[in-house]
């Protein structure tokens, strides 16, 4: 294995500091990878371009990157009819008229906070869907869209991050399993994460913290500017880019509130076909199904049963159906190339042994109490740097078990350790996929989404340290 040394760090941490400070998520990205591969190239600047170029193609080699990608462009499709045939309007006259549920900016964000946790079988599904049910009716309390971004990745990471039932809880159970297998610990997997679960401290506190500021209705730091912003009836600030949206859709209803099961059967049927598409792929078992899969079917199943619903319903004909449809492709052309460069970020942290060298550059120099802490932090700060919770899973989880074998602490608080600081990155990190789904959701410029959320994850996260400190000495007494 090469050492790369401090520029293993450097990389990742041009693209950050790039977009902070330029804003430009496409341009940071695209940075970034052209130091890395330069750096892999013995800083050689052709070879680097030549490489960059390469392994932009070879995002596309990996079927699940594909599939990725390709729902992303797909689930715009399926948006933007549900917004054309006025059923976001319709759901919105329903919640806010009709039923009379949704009537204030507390309900509003609750709402999205529900919505999310509700569908934790896969993330993209869970944040596309809070994020277009509630989106206008944000609009309609002047909520910013920064807030809105917040609540609903804060909540989807912490809820899917916490549920056994899906992708994430069998990435980490088949973790857990090589460790049992090595000796390192004893018992089953499903038992050994059920017992680690409460220590998802990360995931409790940021729950906790959504919460308080859904009822305080408190702000502070770029958010507070951002929610000030937006009570003038300002949706964004001067010379945003938001990665995509749907803002002037005309409707083609003569209803202008349209119909709410123009709303609910497209996505729904996408929702539904999530966990079927886990049964199907896993064999007969839901958390060992294909994520990327499932969520590629899914939206193939809604995008089909919009097309025969829609159809039948005299709301659109054919060609006003593929029109609309691929309009929405068309505007989910800046998430497509941010999701490409950021699968190639990752591509790339992992041939230059980010998370390694992070974790030797520290290691042992913490007494054994603070192991816990020590664990989150360097989890925290691999997830932030390469962008990806499950591939800090796989790293963190079994450094942490080992630790634990070697100090006595409690494993469990391990491996929640390292399920926390693996989570921190994907609330905080630039080139986190759910970071950049939610920015899409709410229809944020998505540098100002991470800029607005970074310090609230940041104070949850120091709670999560010190409280990780206090259960690691007590762990040990």
């Amino acid at each position: 294995m090469q050492d790369y040394g401090i520029w293993t760090v450097i990389t990742p941490l041009v693209t950050i500091t790039l977009a902070v400070l330029t804003r430009q998520v496409i341009l940071s990205l695209l940075a970034g990878a052209l130091v890395g591969y330069t750096v892999m190239a013995d800083f050689n600047p052709l070879v680097g371009v030549q490489h960059t170029l390469d392994n932009i193609i070879d995002v596309f080699a990996s079927a699940g990157n594909t599939r990725s990608i390709l729902f992303c462009f797909m689930v715009g499709g399926i948006i933007r009819l549900v917004q054309v045939t006025g059923g976001t309007q319709g759901m919105v006259h329903w919640l806010t008229e009709k039923a009379n549920v949704i009537n204030n900016r507390y309900a509003v964000q609750l709402l999205a906070m529900i919505t999310t946790m509700l569908i934790f079988i896969e993330s993209s599904i869970s944040l596309m869907s809070a994020g277009t049910v509630t989106r206008d009716l944000a609009s309609r309390y002047n909520i910013s869209r920064e807030k809105m971004a917040y609540i609903i990745q804060s909540s989807c990471v912490s809820s899917c991050s916490s549920v056994m039932m899906n992708g994430w809880g069998a990435a980490m159970m088949a973790i857990i399993g090589v460790q049992i297998s090595n000796g390192f610990l004893q018992g089953e997997p499903f038992n050994i994460l059920l017992h680690s679960i409460p220590y998802n401290l990360m995931a409790w506190f940021s729950l906790a913290s959504v919460l308080f500021y859904i009822f305080s209705q408190k702000s502070w730091g770029p958010m507070a500017v951002a929610d000030r912003r937006a009570a003038s009836g300002k949706a964004l600030r001067d010379g945003a880019f938001p990665i995509a949206g749907h803002d002037d859709v005309e409707l083609i209803t003569s209803d202008s509130r349209g119909h709410p099961l123009n709303f609910v059967i497209p996505l729904a049927t996408t929702v539904i076909m999530v966990p079927i598409g886990l049964y199907i792929t896993g064999d007969g078992n839901i958390a060992h199904g294909s994520g990327s899969t499932a969520v590629f079917w899914a939206v193939m199943a809604g995008t089909a049963v919009s097309f025969v619903y829609f159809l039948c319903r005299n709301i659109l004909t054919v060609d006003e159906f593929f029109t609309h449809l691929l309009a929405g492709y068309s505007s989910m052309m800046p998430l497509g190339a941010i999701m490409t460069l950021a699968f190639l970020m990752g591509n790339l942290s992992a041939e230059l042994h980010t998370g390694q060298y992070i974790t030797q550059s520290i290691e042992g120099v913490l007494p054994a109490g603070f192991s816990a802490s020590f664990v989150f932090l360097i989890a925290a700060l691999m997830s932030l740097a390469t962008g990806t919770s499950w591939g800090t899973f796989a790293i963190m989880i079994p450094i942490g078990v080992q630790i634990s074998a070697a100090t006595g602490i409690d494993p469990h608080l391990m491996i929640g350790a390292a399920i926390s600081g693996s989570i921190f990155g994907d609330m905080t990190s630039p080139i986190s996929d759910t970071g950049i789904v939610s920015s899409m959701a709410t229809g944020n410029d998505h540098v100002d989404h991470i800029r607005t959320q970074f310090p609230y994850v940041l104070l949850t996260g120091m709670a999560a340290t010190l409280c990780f400190a206090v259960f690691g000495w007590i762990s040990l007494g």
